[in-house]
């Protein structure tokens, strides 16, 4: 079946983001860090909850700007371990 296919979906839950430094249910101190604004504006605690919130376009761009920073920073943290 494999090799007959086209194309081939990888699925995973947040495991895989989890084990490369990624918490995206935590309100933690890099949470803060990056996205702490959001929580004291409009009471946003993951960036999960973050990426899904009916933000004002504005903040909605913050907010994925932010988290383009926070993935480069800890991508980078990753890799240097």
């Amino acid at each position: 079946m494999l090799r007959t296919a086209d194309a081939v979906l990888i699925s995973a839950s947040n495991g895989l983001s989890i084990s490369e430094g990624y918490n995206i249910f935590a309100n933690n101190a890099a949470f803060q860090r990056y996205f702490g604004k959001f929580t004291q504006q409009y009471g946003i605690t993951s960036i999960l909850q973050g990426a899904q919130a009916l933000l004002p376009a504005p903040a909605h761009r913050e907010f994925i700007h932010q988290l383009h920073k926070y993935m480069i920073t800890m991508a980078v943290r990753s890799s240097s371990s």
